[in-house]
């Protein structure tokens, strides 16, 4: 599955202003909530998990993948990309503060391991960054994504 498609333009959020990141985490995932694809329940599960077990969705410094259990409400796979206004501490001292959320659901833990790869070589990738980090709109940021799908099948 394309990373892309996983992605509606609706769910890329550009200077996003949250209090901490339990706030980060819901307006991230507030657009697949608003469309159908996640349950409120489902983000729920994401913040009451980082509360149990620590930030375990942070990624690498700066970067957070808020994700939880499919069955806690995951309706249909989706990933949103979300730059926040100013960092936010998660709790994770080698990767404070976090400015970018990608909050993913999948239906089941092992459908979308492809998509999940893709997203590795993106945030490894500091122009996907700088992409987000000066894009005004979503359409520049979904135009990097399957143009690094399309380098990817490439290769």
């Amino acid at each position: 599955m394309q990373l892309s498609s996983l992605i509606d333009p609706a769910f890329v959020q550009l200077g996003i202003a949250a209090s901490d990141w339990r706030d980060a985490v819901r307006k991230s995932a507030a657009p697949m909530v608003s469309a159908g694809v996640f349950e409120s329940a489902y983000v729920d599960d994401i913040i009451s998990g980082a509360e149990e077990h620590g930030p375990y969705f942070v990624l690498t410094r700066g970067v957070a993948m808020p994700h939880g259990l499919p069955e806690a409400g995951v309706r249909s796979p989706a990933l949103g990309i979300c730059r926040l206004e100013e960092p936010v501490a998660f709790g994770n001292a080698a990767c404070d503060p976090v400015r970018y959320l990608l909050p993913f659901g999948s239906t089941d833990a092992e459908a979308h391991l492809d998509a999940l790869t893709a997203l590795v070589d993106l945030i490894s990738d500091a122009m996907f960054f700088e992409t987000i980090d000066t894009a005004l709109d979503a359409s520049p940021v979904l135009a990097y994504v399957r143009a690094a799908e399309t380098k990817r099948e490439e290769a």
